[in-house]
């Protein structure tokens, strides 16, 4: 028989079983970590099963045994629950993770209700104090959960309704459920006949057809512009344009203000077609800017051209896995206007070498930095 001390090693068991499965999964399968995790389900394992077979070390009479057990407890569905979250862990191993976490969930909000709800009926042979008892218990954290899912759910389905509509018809549909959504809650607080019965008939309402049209929204898939931008990913780094020409996406909304500036080392200028640097907390020019090696820094670039510019930084190049095909390494700013900024941070793990030197450039402009990395 498990007893009740028995269920919380159990439960500990589970759950550092589920935690090392999501451990290797998502961090890794051969680590420290994991090998930790699966001993401490061992360890709650064993010591439940301790538990179990002494009995929490309690003694009952055969008729306290019976008395408390004399009444059947009502049937549960939470077993059923548990093994859809068992279901889902295995199906989503096999497709994608999403499916694997909610599975997780779901694993584990069924397990948790399962054993509380085992516990419950067993505390007495009065059925309504257990019903007492259970909702002591788990009623804390029943209504917090189910609300934080009911919410999920809400935001998730009429997120699919707003991505499959028009960028125009967006915010009108969200301006006018939230009005909707006002109205309705000033009816509630005002008339007695919307309280009780009615607001959850109107409440379930809602959240069905809410699913129903979002479940259509999104087996109809997104706009078909963002349905482009997700194909091509168009703001990808390694599709970043770093010629003198503006970039159809990579320059979109391009943010020339820079808010901080305590951690910058150094400010490039082009001016009048040329390109020179100074130092922080230097007013005369350098032609050459030494940033350490492996360390996060910034250096500014700003603009006092007449003509759009942007700061290119080359490092060199490398190899491409196993092809031998060598590719130019470096990166670059969005195009800056006239007396505009932007800032670029660096993190530079090896120094350069005398045939492929390190160098800020700006497509359109005479002259370049060169960049030391000791």
């Amino acid at each position: 028989m498990i007893t009740p001390g028995s269920k919380y090693f159990f439960g500990l068991t589970g759950l550092s079983l589920i935690a090392a499965i999501l451990y290797m999964v998502l961090v890794n399968p051969t680590d420290l970590g994991a090998v930790a995790l699966f001993g401490l389900a061992t360890s709650g394992a064993l010591i439940g099963v301790m538990a179990s077979f002494t009995r929490d070390g309690d003694v009952y009479t055969d008729e306290e045994a019976v008395a408390a057990n004399a009444v059947a407890g009502p049937p549960s569905f939470w077993p059923i629950v548990f093994a859809l979250g068992a279901a889902l862990v295995l199906t989503g191993l096999a497709t994608v993770s999403v499916v694997f976490i909610l599975g997780i969930a779901v694993l584990i909000g069924g397990g948790v209700e399962w054993t509380i709800q085992n516990w419950a009926d067993g505390a007495s042979s009065d059925r309504e104090f257990n019903e007492f008892a259970r909702a002591r218990a788990i009623s804390a954290i029943e209504y917090p959960g189910l609300a934080a899912v009911g919410l999920g759910v809400i935001a998730f389905f009429f997120s699919r309704v707003v991505l499959a509509v028009s960028k125009e018809a967006g915010p009108i549909i969200f301006i006018v459920v939230a009005a909707v959504i006002f109205v309705i809650g000033v009816l509630i607080a005002s008339k007695p006949f919307m309280k009780g019965a009615v607001t959850v008939v109107v409440a379930v309402l809602a959240v069905v057809a809410l699913a129903a049209v979002g479940t259509i929204a999104a087996l109809s898939g997104e706009r078909h512009e963002l349905a482009v931008a997700a194909e091509e990913d168009h703001f990808d780094a390694s599709h970043r344009e770093c010629g003198e020409e503006e970039s159809e996406h990579y320059d979109h909304l391009a943010n020339n203000t820079v808010s901080l500036r305590s951690a910058v080392t150094a400010t490039i200028f082009v001016k009048d077609g040329k390109v020179y640097a100074e130092a922080i907390g230097m007013t005369k020019k350098v032609d050459t800017i030494t940033i350490p090696r492996s360390n996060a820094t910034s250096v500014m670039f700003r603009n006092l051209d007449d003509e759009k510019h942007r700061l290119v930084v080359n490092l060199g190049s490398a190899k491409v896995a196993e092809t031998g095909v060598a590719e130019k390494v470096g990166t670059c700013t969005q195009l800056t206007g006239k007396n505009q900024e932007q800032v670029m941070t660096l993190k530079i793990p090896k120094p350069a070498t005398e045939t492929e030197p390190y160098s800020f450039t700006v497509p359109g402009a005479t002259g370049e930095i060169k960049l030391v990395v000791p």
